[in-house]
C-alpha cells in the first residue's frame, strides 16, 4: 500500500486514531477522531488528550492509563466517555507505547461502544434485579421456616420479629395492637391479618442509611401473611391444649382431705413443650375417721387415650379401697382392673394409707419411683420398701408387699411421677439426688410453698410433672405391736441423714 492510500486509510478509518507525544498531548487526529469530538485539527493541536475524556476519564488516565503505558507498554479496553457537542459518547480505548526512538510517544485507537455499553447495563440491571429476587426469596424462606417451627403465641411474635429484623435495611421491628396510634414518622406498615381475626399490625423502620437498598415491601407483606397463619395455628393449637389440659385437670382431685393433725397438697404441671396431655395423676381421700389414703400414677403414653385411662385408673384405685385391705390388697385388685378391662396395662402406682391414730403409714409401689420422707430435722430418705412390677404386669414374687413407717411430728412424705426427676442430661439416680436435696432445704410446714420448689424447670419439658406432699402434724405415736418400722430393713441407696440434703 502506498504512503498516500495509508494516508487515506487512518483518515477515514471507522475508528477514532490519534498520534501523543510522551506526554500525551496530540499531534494528530483523523477524521472520525475530530468528527466525534465535533472539532478542528488545529483545536485539539497540543491540547492532553485526558482534557478531551469527562472528569473520570481524566482521573482513570492519571492512575491507571497513564502508568500502565509506562509500565507495560499498552492497555487493552478501557472504558471511557469522549467529550462531544451532544453528550458524552462512551468508547474503549486502547494505546500503545511507540517504540522508535526518533519519534517516541504513543498511538490510540477509541472504539464507540454505545451497544455494549447498553448491553452490560442492561445485563448489570438483570443481574441486580436477579440479587434482589434471591434476597427476597431467602428473607421470605427464613421467614417462613422460623414461624413454621415457633411454637405458642409467643414464639409466633418472637420468630416473627427476628425474621422481619433479619433484613439489613430494617432497624426495628414491632407488633402493636390492630387499634394502636402509629407515631407519625418514616414507617412501614403492614397488618397480620389471619383467617378470622386480625393479630395485629407489622410496624417497621429502616435505618435510611445512604447506599442501603429500598425495603421490599412485597416481600414483607409476604411474611405478614406467614406470621398471620403462623398465629392462626398457634392461638387454635394453645386453645385445644387449654381445653385439654382443664378437662385433665377435671379428672384431677380438687378437694383434698383437711384435718388437724396433717396437710395434704398436690400440684401437677404438663409438660411445656409438649401439645398432648399427660397420663399422670393424683388422689387423696378419708378411707375412714381416722385412715386417709393418697396415691400418685403414672399411664403409659400421652393424648386421650393417656388421660382416659389415667381417670379410669383414679376412679378405680378409689372406688376398690376399702378398710383393712391394705396397700398391697389395693393393688392387687387394681391388678385385676387392668387385666379385665384391658386398661393402663404397665402403668405404674403407688398409694399409701396413713393411721392418724398411730401416725403410721403404710404405701406399695407398683413399679412406681419410692416415697421420699423427709424429717421435720431436715434428713431425708427413700422409702424402699413395698416394691413390686407395674400394674398388669405378670410377675414371679406371688403377692405385692408393702412397707411401713410411723411418722415423727413435722414429717412430710413426698409422692410424684418421673416427670419431677428426670432430665435426658442426667441420670435416674442423679434426678432423685436432687429431689432429696431439694426436699431436705424446704420449709414443710409452710402451705405449699415446698412444692413450688420441687419442680425442675429443665426435667419436665418433654414430661407431665406431679407431687403430692403429706406433712404430719399430730402429736408422736406410742409404740405399736406389729408396727415396727418395716421400711428400715428394706431401704436401698439413697438413704441420708439430717445435714446431708
Amino acid at each position: 500500500m502506498s504512503p498516500a492510500r495509508r494516508a487515506r486509510s487512518w483518515g477515514s478509518a471507522p475508528v477514532a486514531l490519534a498520534r501523543l507525544d510522551p506526554d500525551g498531548r496530540m499531534l494528530d487526529a483523523n477524521e472520525t477522531f475530530l468528527s466525534w469530538a465535533g472539532t478542528a485539527a488545529e483545536r485539539v493541536a497540543g491540547r492532553r488528550l485526558s482534557d478531551l475524556f469527562t472528569m473520570g476519564g481524566r482521573i482513570y488516565w492519571e492512575t491507571h492509563v497513564g502508568p500502565m503505558l509506562a509500565l507495560q507498554g499498552r492497555v487493552d479496553e478501557v472504558a471511557v466517555e469522549l467529550r462531544t457537542p451532544a453528550e458524552p459518547l462512551p468508547v474503549l480505548l486502547s494505546a500503545v507505547r511507540r517504540a522508535d526512538e526518533k519519534d517516541p510517544g504513543m498511538d490510540v485507537a477509541l472504539f464507540a461502544s454505545r451497544g455494549r455499553i447498553r448491553f452490560e447495563r442492561d445485563l448489570l440491571a438483570a443481574r441486580t434485579a436477579a440479587e434482589r429476587s434471591a434476597e427476597r426469596l431467602r428473607w421470605v424462606q427464613e421467614a417462613t421456616a422460623a414461624l413454621a417451627r415457633a411454637a405458642g403465641v409467643d414464639g409466633v411474635l418472637d420468630a416473627l420479629v427476628q425474621a422481619v429484623s433479619a433484613n439489613p435495611t430494617v432497624a426495628s421491628t414491632e407488633l402493636v395492637p390492630p387499634n394502636a396510634p402509629i407515631p407519625a414518622g418514616d414507617r412501614t406498615v403492614v397488618p397480620v391479618v389471619g383467617e378470622s381475626r386480625s393479630h395485629g399490625l407489622l410496624v417497621v423502620t429502616t435505618h435510611g442509611r445512604p447506599g442501603d437498598e429500598p425495603l421490599d415491601v412485597d416481600a414483607l407483606v409476604t411474611i405478614a401473611r406467614q406470621g398471620a397463619i403462623a398465629f392462626d395455628r398457634a392461638v387454635l393449637h394453645e386453645q385445644s391444649v387449654s381445653v385439654a389440659h382443664e378437662l385433665q385437670h377435671a379428672m384431677l382431685t380438687q378437694r383434698l382431705p383437711r384435718r388437724a393433725e396433717l396437710e395434704v397438697a398436690a400440684e401437677y404441671r404438663p409438660a411445656v413443650s409438649g401439645l398432648e396431655v399427660g397420663g399422670d395423676w393424683y388422689d387423696a381421700f378419708d378411707l375412714d375417721d381416722t385412715t386417709v389414703a393418697v396415691a400418685v400414677g403414672d399411664v403409659v403414653g400421652h393424648g386421650l387415650h393417656a388421660a382416659t385411662a389415667m381417670g379410669q385408673l383414679r376412679t378405680a384405685t378409689q372406688a376398690l379401697a376399702r378398710p383393712g385391705l391394705g396397700p398391697a390388697g389395693l393393688l392387687t385388685l387394681v391388678d385385676d382392673f387392668v387385666d379385665r378391662r384391658d386398661i393402663g396395662f404397665a402403668a405404674t402406682l403407688v398409694y399409701a394409707e396413713l393411721d392418724t391414730r398411730t401416725a403410721t403409714l403404710t404405701y406399695a409401689c407398683a413399679g412406681h419411683l419410692p416415697p421420699l420422707r423427709v424429717r421435720a430435722d431436715g434428713g431425708v430418705e427413700y422409702l424402699w420398701g413395698g416394691r413390686s412390677g407395674p400394674l398388669g404386669v405378670p410377675t414371679v414374687r406371688g403377692a405385692r408387699p408393702q412397707g411401713t413407717v410411723r411418722l415423727d411430728p413435722g414429717d412430710l412424705v413426698l409422692l410424684y411421677t418421673d416427670g419431677v426427676v428426670e432430665r435426658r442430661d442426667r441420670s435416674l439416680l442423679e434426678g432423685l439426688d436432687r429431689l432429696a436435696q431439694v426436699a431436705g432445704r424446704g420449709e414443710p410446714d409452710r402451705d405449699g410453698e415446698l412444692i413450688e420448689h420441687l419442680f425442675d424447670a429443665e426435667a419436665n419439658q418433654r414430661d407431665d410433672a406431679c407431687v403430692l406432699h403429706l406433712t404430719w402434724h399430730g402429736a408422736a405415736a406410742a409404740p405399736v405391736a406389729g408396727a415396727a418400722d418395716a421400711a428400715a430393713a428394706d431401704e436401698g441407696p439413697l438413704r441420708t441423714s439430717a445435714g446431708q440434703g
